[in-house]
């Protein structure tokens, strides 16, 4: 190893000199191949300690993740299947979370009309909701990661269904109010995820991103727009297959042609959520269907908690 240095007006004798380029005299010294002192302990400066130190190794999957000389990233062709199987995880999880949510949604001003229960807890759900959309979605994803924000904000939406087994003001509006707070962080950390896992498989694959992420989100709200059909789906097969449903019986006939101008008053525009004005077909449907109703959607949704918790990879992996 060589070094140099400015001499100035030292004396001629000692290393080596010769003549810069603005008069000033340069010495070269060398330091190689002179006599080692075993017992001495280097600092860590150029003189100190000559012996260089390798490079850390990288594992055979981080050295694949550095960009070459493109700038292109290459993952072994696993990797982009795992990113696919993350995006139709979470669109399932979201599709199972909201057949429970939107069935349980839609029934409320049947179930619990009375002095518009289901009503007001509804818009407990949605006035929680626009002020989680300010305060809470950053401070729980920084605190809780993105996956597992999605996981605690899921499970959120249990104890409004859990909360049909024993309808009342205390317990469905808090219910609410609770689902609403954690709404929005679920989808805030859902978009999240999609973007920057779709970021990455962009990055594998060599195509645009807007591209990969516009494709990811449709897949998505592919799925999640089919909750609506399911949820209303188990509602209409367990409300039809009890007592109460007796969909397409003579006495259902009967009770039809045998409406009263009175009850067909208060039907369409005139429809009242308060009272159901002693009209038979808006009676509250037996406790024991409800009940059934509400176990299969609170089954529903800690299946998509599980779902997400197990098979969903979080984006620090």
């Amino acid at each position: 190893m060589v070094f140099s240095y400015s001499a100035g007006d030292d004396a001629g004798d000692g290393p080596t000199k010769r003549k810069g380029h603005n008069n000033d005299d340069v010495v070269t010294v060398s330091v190689t191949g002179g006599y080692t002192n075993e017992a001495f302990k280097g600092d860590g400066d150029v003189l100190g300690d000559c012996k260089v130190k390798k490079p850390p190794q990288l594992s055979s999957t981080e050295d694949e993740a550095i960009p070459g000389a493109d700038g292109k990233c290459r993952l072994k062709p696993s990797e982009k299947w795992r990113i696919l199987k993350n995006i139709a995880a979470v669109s399932f999880a979201f599709m199972v979370q909201f057949t429970a949510f939107q069935g349980t949604a839609n029934l409320q001003s049947s179930i619990n009309a009375k002095d518009g229960l289901g009503t007001v807890s509804l818009s407990a759900v949605y006035a929680a909701l626009v002020l989680s959309c300010i305060f809470v979605p950053t401070f729980l994803i920084k605190r809780l990661t993105v996956k597992w924000t999605l996981c605690a904000s899921m499970l959120c939406y249990a104890p409004y269904i859990a909360a049909q087994f024993y309808p009342k003001f205390y317990t469905l509006v808090p219910a609410g109010v609770l689902l609403g707070l954690g709404a929005a962080p679920m989808w805030a950390a859902k978009a999240t995820y999609l973007t920057q896992v779709g970021a990455v498989y962009a990055k594998i694959t060599d195509q645009a991103v807007d591209g990969i992420i516009v494709r990811f989100f449709g897949f998505f709200f592919l799925a999640w727009q089919t909750a609506e059909l399911w949820g209303n789906l188990v509602s209409s097969l367990v409300l039809s297959s009890g007592g109460h449903g007796g969909g397409g019986t003579s006495s259902a006939n009967s009770s039809l042609h045998a409406a009263s101008e009175e009850k067909l008053s208060h039907c369409g525009a005139n429809f009242c959520v308060l009272s159901n004005h002693a009209n038979d077909n808006l009676e509250r449907p037996p406790d024991s269907e409800i009940y059934e109703i509400s176990t299969i959607y609170l089954c529903c949704v800690v299946a998509a908690v599980a779902f997400v918790a197990f098979m969903v990879d979080p984006l620090s992996r």
